[in-house]
C-alpha cells in the first residue's frame, strides 16, 4: 500500500496532501504562467524552472510503464526533462542526435531493453520519430512516448501507434479545449511485456 492509499482510508489522515489532480494542475497552471504572452508554450522556459522539472518527472515517472529499463531522448530538445526523469526514478538514458536517416543513438543500450522515449513538447508525431526510430534499430523496444505538452491535435496517438506501434502519453494539452489531460496515475499503463 503506497502513502496515498494509507492517507485515504486512515480516519484521521491531514488534509495538507494535495491529490495527483490538485499536483497536475497547479503544475499545468505553473507552465502557462511561464508561457509568453502570444499563448504558446516555450518548452526552454519550462524545462529551465527546476520547481516544474521537478515536478513534472514526479508526475510523468507516474506514467512509466512498468518494467522500463531505459529512457531515451532527442538532443538537445529533450535532454533536461530526461534528465529530471532520469533522477527521480534512477533510470539510465540515451540520447539521440539528428534526424531521419541520420539519427543515431549516443550512450549506452541494449538489445531487447524496453525503453520509454521522452519529447517535452509533441507538436506532431514526426517530433518523437527520430528517438523512436534510432532506439528500434539499436534493438531496443519502446512501449511508449511520454511528453510533457502536446500541442497538437488528437492524431499524434494515433499516429504514433499505426506507424511505429508505440503508446502516447502527455501530460498536458496546450490545446484550449483539451486542457489537462489528467493524471497518469488515472490511466496507469500496463507491462510492455
Amino acid at each position: 500500500m503506497n502513502l496515498a492509499q494509507v492517507l485515504r482510508t486512515a480516519p484521521d489522515a491531514p488534509s495538507a496532501f494535495q491529490s495527483a489532480g490538485q499536483r497536475s494542475a497547479e503544475l499545468y497552471a505553473d507552465i502557462l504562467a511561464v508561457a509568453p504572452g502570444d499563448g504558446r508554450v516555450d518548452a526552454e522556459a519550462v524545462q529551465s524552472r527546476p520547481s516544474i522539472l521537478r515536478r513534472t518527472a514526479a508526475l510523468l515517472s507516474e506514467a512509466l510503464p512498468p518494467g522500463t529499463d531505459r529512457l531515451v531522448c532527442a538532443a538537445p530538445d529533450g535532454i533536461a526533462a530526461t534528465t529530471a526523469l532520469a533522477l527521480h526514478t534512477g533510470l539510465p538514458f540515451a540520447t539521440v542526435t539528428g534526424t531521419g536517416d541520420d539519427a543515431r543513438l549516443t550512450g549506452e543500450a541494449h538489445v531487447g531493453e524496453h525503453t520509454v522515449v521522452v519529447v517535452p513538447l509533441v507538436a506532431t508525431a514526426r517530433d518523437a520519430a527520430p528517438p523512436v526510430l534510432a532506439a528500434t534499430r539499436a534493438g531496443m523496444r519502446v512501449s511508449c512516448v511520454l511528453s510533457v505538452l502536446d500541442s497538437g491535435d488528437s492524431s499524434v496517438a494515433d499516429t504514433l501507434l499505426e506507424q511505429y506501434g508505440v503508446r502516447f502519453h502527455a501530460l498536458f494539452s496546450t490545446t484550449p479545449s483539451r486542457a489537462p489531460l489528467g493524471s497518469a496515475t488515472d490511466q496507469k499503463e500496463v507491462d510492455p511485456r
